[in-house]
C-alpha cells in the first residue's frame, strides 16, 4: 500500500449524497445501474460502494481511490460532468466530500 510522507496510506476517499425523492428513485437507480460501472473503470479507482439510507431519505456513492490527484483529474473528466448534468436536470442536489484514508496503514 502506498504511504505518504507521514507514514500513512495516500488513499483518498470521496462520498457523494443525494435525497432522490420516493418518484426519483427509479430513475436514479437507473441512472446509477449504468454510471456506477463506469465509474469503477476510472483510473485510480479502487473500490465504489453505494448504499441508501432510508431512515435518512439519501442515497451515498462511497468511492475509494489510490490517490488526491486521481480524484482531481475525475473531478474534471466528462463523467463526473454527466452526473452533474443528471442531478441538474432532476433538481437533485448532491453534496461532494473528500478526505485522505488514514487508515489502513
Amino acid at each position: 500500500m502506498k504511504k505518504d510522507l507521514k507514514g500513512g496510506t495516500s488513499m483518498y476517499i470521496t462520498i457523494t449524497t443525494s435525497k432522490p425523492t420516493p418518484e426519483q428513485l427509479p430513475e436514479v437507480e437507473a441512472f446509477l445501474h449504468q454510471f456506477l460501472p463506469r465509474l469503477r473503470q476510472q483510473p485510480g479507482v479502487i473500490a465504489v460502494y453505494h448504499f441508501v439510507r432510508p431512515d435518512k431519505g439519501d442515497d451515498s456513492t462511497l468511492i475509494i481511490w489510490e490517490s488526491e490527484a486521481a480524484v482531481q483529474a475525475y473531478r474534471t473528466s466528462t463523467l463526473v460532468k454527466e452526473a452533474i448534468a443528471f442531478e441538474q436536470a432532476h433538481n437533485l442536489p448532491a453534496t461532494r466530500e473528500g478526505y485522505p484514508l488514514s487508515y489502513p496503514l
